[in-house]
């Protein structure tokens, strides 16, 4: 890679007519598709005008998909008027002929990309049948041994594993588990990982035990001994693809490593995951479930205990009602929250709508209020007052320096010591600072009195809109919540965007009553 950038960047330096903008470098990303963040980033500076020339080192650094690269080079590039050149390949845009020959380079460019990844393929179906294990993280409960690329008993981490398998068989569902496990102080699959690791910083952030950790374990196909591949789509064939797939589709290789759990005991499990599951469907199909309804807070109400965002959740499966609550797991007592924020889906929306409400009326009130004493006589007489009390001020700010400066040609006349000259000199200019003081006060207690307070200009526009609204909108929550902080009590700390304009209108108010 950086011999390609250095090699282009010389390039470049030779031409007359360039100048070097920026470098877009995609490391460890297929030229096969163009969904990379830096050939993105490249498109926006396209768009917003910062290049007009791309330059490759050949045309398979642009990419390797023939009908993507020629439509990029052919019609995008060209509505953009962006220069292609691909120095290698001697292909510039600017220059008559020379596409003649892109499209069969570019097809030779994508025939090389398959014919490279069914050849992986290949590899990896040779290593699978030989029980090789090529992944990068072994399943909790077993080790990789690098040297012989296969699976080995964790010592320290299959007696978990068994005991989870035979929990559930027990009866315990899967957030029981997690809680029991926790209990024994047993370190949860991240937490271990990291600290074998010696990352005890992650070790420390990495989650607890919880449920989706037991129904993982619950169904991966290697505690019995075998090796599954070939589960989710992709390839050169299905670039943007990446999904799961049927089991019947499924490589399983037998007998790769040293089961965890016998046959019987996995297919019992897995029979009765299926029968609950099964189960769960048919109580919901005999409901009619609402929607779950949109949340008016998101990104703006947290838990008061954990500090975590709250959401909207159903109450339970089989019921229509929703609440605000705590994003933070409640399936682990021991996570960092002990007191989940909780609150009904419209109890919440009434709460913030009444205190918008007389937020807004408050707004109008004090606003007219203020309007109206600008305008009366009283407003006119303390203004004048007002006026007198800083000539008065300013009159005895302008003696007291007239004093300050006569003060040195007191001193070198020797009417007084240098002592007496600092000293006369602090007190001075204490005075002057006080008097300052209190000029600016009364500045600002006229000013209440010479002209209309003057609110944000988007709150003006906000309240003349909702002020007739009955109930709480998105549009309204979004114009004037700030934050909330919400408790398991139901407690409500409601922050408005605009509540220092009210305090600053409620105090000019005030001021002039």
């Amino acid at each position: 890679m950086e011999t390609q950038i250095a090699y282009l960047k010389n390039f470049i330096e030779k031409q007359e007519d360039m100048e070097l903008a920026d470098v877009y470098a995609d490391v460890s990303f297929s030229g096969t598709n163009f969904e990379r963040p830096e050939f993105e980033r490249m498109m926006q500076d396209i768009r917003v005008g910062k290049i007009d020339t791309v330059i490759t080192k050949d045309l398979s650094r642009l990419g390797r998909n023939y009908i993507d690269s020629g439509t990029y080079i052919e019609r995008i590039f060209p509505l953009f008027h962006v220069r292609y050149i691909a120095v290698n390949d001697d292909f510039d845009t600017n220059r008559k002929g020379t596409d003649l020959t892109m499209p069969l380079k570019n097809i030779i460019n994508e025939w090389y990309a398959r014919d490279l990844s069914n050849k992986m393929h290949a590899s990896y179906q040779t290593m699978w049948k030989n029980g090789e294990y090529i992944y990068g993280r072994p399943p909790y409960g077993y080790r990789k041994d690098n040297t012989a690329k296969k699976l080995v008993v964790d010592e320290q981490t299959a007696p978990v594993v068994k005991q989870i398998f035979e929990m559930y068989l027990k009866g315990m569902i899967y957030s029981e588990i997690a809680r029991e496990l926790q209990s024994e102080g047993i370190v949860s699959p991240p937490k271990y990982r990291y600290l074998e690791q010696g990352n005890d910083g992650k070790a420390q952030t990495a989650r607890d035990w919880y449920h989706l950790h037991i129904k993982t374990i619950l169904t991966n196909w290697h505690y019995v001994g075998d090796s599954v591949h070939a589960t989710r789509e992709g390839g050169f064939n299905n670039p943007d693809k990446d999904r799961r797939v049927s089991e019947e589709y499924w490589l399983i290789i037998p007998n790769t490593h040293e089961p965890l759990v016998s046959w019987e005991v996995f297919a019992e499990v897995q029979e009765k995951i299926k029968r609950q599951v099964q189960n769960l469907h048919a109580r919901n199909a005999a409901l009619e479930h609402e929607k779950t309804p949109e949340n008016f807070f998101l990104g703006k109400c947290i838990c008061a205990c954990c500090r975590k965002n709250i959401g909207v959740v159903r109450s339970n499966s089989g019921s229509n009602y929703f609440y605000y609550r705590c994003t933070t797991t409640p399936f682990n007592r021991h996570m960092k929250c002990t007191a989940h924020g909780k609150m009904k889906y419209r109890e919440l929306h009434d709460a913030v709508f009444q205190v918008i409400k007389s937020h807004m009326k408050l707004c109008l009130e004090k606003t007219e209020q203020t309007r109206e004493r600008n305008h009366s006589s009283y407003g006119v007489r303390q203004y004048r007052f007002y006026a007198g009390e800083i000539a008065k001020v300013q009159s005895s700010i302008r003696k007291v320096k007239s004093r300050e400066r006569g003060l040195y040609e007191d001193y070198k006349d020797g009417i007084i010591t240098s002592e007496e000259y600092l000293q006369y000199q602090q007190s001075y200019r204490q005075q002057i600072e006080d008097l300052e003081q209190s000029a600016e006060e009364l500045l600002e207690r006229q000013g209440y009195y010479q002209k209309d307070f003057l609110p944000d200009k988007d709150w003006v526009v906000a309240v003349k809109k909702f002020m007739g609204k009955r109930k709480l909108t998105k549009e309204m929550a979004d114009a004037f919540v700030e934050g909330i902080v919400l408790d398991k009590e139901g407690n409500v700390e409601i922050t408005l965007k605009y509540d220092d304009f009210l305090k600053e209108l409620i105090q000019t108010a005030g001021e002039k009553a």
